[in-house]
């Protein structure tokens, strides 16, 4: 893995790590995609099944749009992440020990959500959410550092491709079957399929056998100071404001605009989340594995590149929703490229964020990276949206194909100090 610049480095306890992983590699990438299978089952449950749910049954649209918010909760991990790297029990494991914690409580709470009415208890229930929200960001940054520490660096491309499957997994069941099982079954029969699935991942976790890690990183004083010293590394401050943003802005601003152009094409909830939410999560799912065997395969270098070229494409793809061909197989197509691509931009940004991270604080360095992505994300669409409200969608999709093949080109030319000569 690469270290930042004038970080030090913990090699002895990096082989360890290291050596004692590198048997059963699909072993391993099956329990990547178990963990970050689970991870986010709770912000899809909330955000397509409690808040649809809880509308249905009375629930005002202004109390719905504030607890919407609620969902931020998830952003904010990198601000506890430093004790998940400092905090451990040496008998259990380091990592191991918090993602048995964070996976146990998921479910554990999960499962009491059935003791409460989504209406007459939505309030209640916003602080359930809010304690899975914690458990899922803790359990992420646990997952990211488990992660980061037992793949080779060879295997990260193919790995982070699980990671990003394994993402899509979580949306397709979190934000999709749960809602059709609570359309059969009911609210308490939907909670306990979430708990029932946020325990996928325990089987692989109480499997693991953590390595102990060198006495530096257990020793290591983290503080904010060690925590934003990342980024005095110029490889670090060169891929998250100028290459990540590059590579990923234009993709993301025509992305984000695939649901309301379907709303104001007409489509219902219900039609957008079998093509957008399931259908789209389901081709994702093969999207994040076919790239992260190509990054893997073919050398993170060529790999931006071929998948740069596949995102151009799918920004393009959503030209013809804007023009107003909303067919279901013209949906379909644009989803199915679309989702291929974000699968691609999430694999090739975790693939070199985990090469970023330092031995030491590995849960805190990829939280701060991939946050500092998410936020510029984040105002990307909501510019978009806005943008759009104000010239329409055909033009900010148009400048956003514009943006995506210039941010592509961009991209490669300045990445190369970040991940050296290939």
């Amino acid at each position: 893995m690469t270290l930042t610049d004038g970080m030090p480095q913990t090699a002895v306890s990096r082989d360890r790590v290291l050596s004692a992983s590198r048997s059963l590699p699909w072993r391993k990438m099956g329990f990547v995609a178990a963990l970050y299978s689970t991870q986010n089952l709770s912000l899809g449950f909330f955000m397509f099944a409690f808040l649809t749910i809880a509308q249905a049954r009375g629930v005002s649209l202004e109390l719905i749009g504030a607890a919407a918010g609620l969902a931020l909760i998830l952003t904010l991990k990198f601000l506890w992440a430093p004790l998940v790297d400092h905090f451990s029990n040496a008998r259990v494991g380091h990592y191991r020990g918090w993602l048995l914690v964070t996976q146990s409580g998921l479910a554990l709470v999960s499962a009491s959500l059935v003791l409460f009415d989504p209406a007459k208890d939505f309030t209640t229930l916003l602080a359930f959410f809010a304690l899975l929200f914690t458990l899922a960001a803790t359990q992420d940054v646990a997952a990211d550092a488990a992660v980061t520490l037992i793949l080779t660096p060879e295997e990260r491309g193919i790995g982070n491709g699980f990671q990003s499957a394994g993402a899509a997994v979580s949306q397709l069941v979190g934000g999709g079957l749960i809602l059709i099982v609570y359309g059969y079954a009911g609210w308490s029969m939907a909670a306990l399929t979430l708990a029932a699935f946020s325990l996928i991942a325990l089987p692989f976790i109480l499997a693991w056998n953590e390595p102990p890690r060198g006495g530096d990183a257990q020793r290591a004083h983290i503080g904010p100071k060690e925590v934003f010293g990342l980024f005095r590394s110029p490889k670090v401050r060169r891929w998250c404001f100028i290459v990540t943003p590059s590579y990923a802005l234009g993709f993301t601003i025509a992305y984000n605009l695939v649901r309301p152009l379907l709303v104001e094409a007409g489509w219902d909830e219900t039609k957008i989340g079998l093509y957008v939410v399931i259908a789209g999560s389901a081709l994702g799912i093969l999207g994040g594995v076919a790239a992260g065997a190509l990054i893997s395969r073919i050398g993170r270098r060529r790999a931006i590149a071929w998948l740069g070229i596949l995102q151009v494409l799918a920004t393009a793809c959503i030209i013809p929703l804007a023009l107003g061909y909303t067919q279901e197989w013209v949906v379909f197509a644009a989803v199915a490229v679309g989702n291929a691509g974000f699968a691609a931009l999430s694999a090739v940004i975790f693939t070199l964020s985990m090469d970023l991270t330092r031995h030491e604080t590995p849960g805190s360095d990829f939280t701060l990276i991939t946050t500092v992505t998410s936020i510029m994300m984040v105002i990307a669409a909501g510019s978009a949206m806005a943008a759009a409200g104000q010239f329409g969608f055909q033009t900010v999709i148009l400048v956003a194909v514009l943006i995506s093949g210039i941010g592509v080109i961009l991209a490669l030319k300045t990445v190369t100090p970040v991940i050296g000569e290939e």
